[in-house]
């Protein structure tokens, strides 16, 4: 299972790039000058918000060339409840309670079928911190710097990985994260994106793409559904659960 760790951090940063919640539970935005209503830019804002007032259900994948995670999800962010399955490309399950991570492992290393990882004590870079912590996480959201409306409930503009690092928390270490999915693109500051919101006014789709430096374009597609549906996660049985050595947290 610790080969997996690696992969599964990677692929819940999905999550952490794409869309987040501010320290009050809503989505977080990143300075503006005052929009209005119909503002495309205040519509797409506004609706993230909306799509994660609640317990969701969240469908992403991320491709670059030949390469692919695929990820099911389901959410309650104020709960901060999480179960989490895919590939990536191993199949990967995580889940989380509270401060409480559960990682599903390979027992044919010899450990058990789950580790549990005390978010508290992750050190505050975390990659795994980042992907688990709704409350820091902010996202390609916070960086938008234009939009328009092309169709019925259908948007795209620009975002700009930069303002998006700027408005992001620096609790457990988002701002990082971001800094470095900057690093990575040829120009961070002209990021297109693609968003579809409901009659409600939720975002149900949400597609980004990064032209990077050296590994070709990284497409990230993130669809929202099941808004208000009931989640509930459970922790893996205690005698197929191992807690995280020193050696786990070093790394992790």
């Amino acid at each position: 299972m610790r080969r997996l760790i690696p992969a599964l951090a990677a692929a819940l940063a999905v999550l952490a790039t794409g869309c987040g919640t501010g320290s009050d539970g809503s989505a977080a935005s990143s300075p503006a000058p005052a929009t209005s209503a119909a503002d495309p830019i205040a519509v797409v804002r506004q609706g993230m918000d909306r799509s994660l007032s609640g317990t969701l259900t969240m469908d992403a994948s991320v491709k670059a060339g030949p390469m692919s995670i695929e990820l099911h999800g389901k959410v309650d962010p104020a709960a901060r409840v999480l179960h989490i399955t895919g590939n990536a490309p191993e199949p990967i399950e995580a889940r989380l309670i509270g401060d409480a991570a559960y990682v599903k492992s390979d027992p044919s290393d010899g450990g058990k079928a789950w580790m549990k990882i005390d978010l508290t004590k992750l050190r505050p870079g975390s990659t795994l911190r980042q992907s688990f912590d709704f409350k820091s996480q902010t996202g390609v959201i916070g960086g938008i710097v234009s939009a328009e409306q092309v169709g019925e409930g259908r948007y795209r503009g620009i975002t700009d990985l930069e303002k998006a690092a700027e408005a992001a928390s620096t609790e457990s270490g988002m701002r990082d994260g971001i800094k470095a999915s900057a690093k990575l693109a040829k120009d961070p500051r002209a990021i297109p994106f693609e968003a579809t919101v409901d009659a409600d006014g939720r975002v149900t789709e949400l597609s980004y793409t990064i032209a990077t430096k050296s590994l070709g374009d990284l497409v990230t597609e993130m669809r929202m559904s099941g808004f208000g549906e009931p989640v509930s996660v459970a922790a893996p049985p205690a005698g197929e659960t191992e807690d995280a050595d020193d050696e786990a947290y070093a790394f992790l």
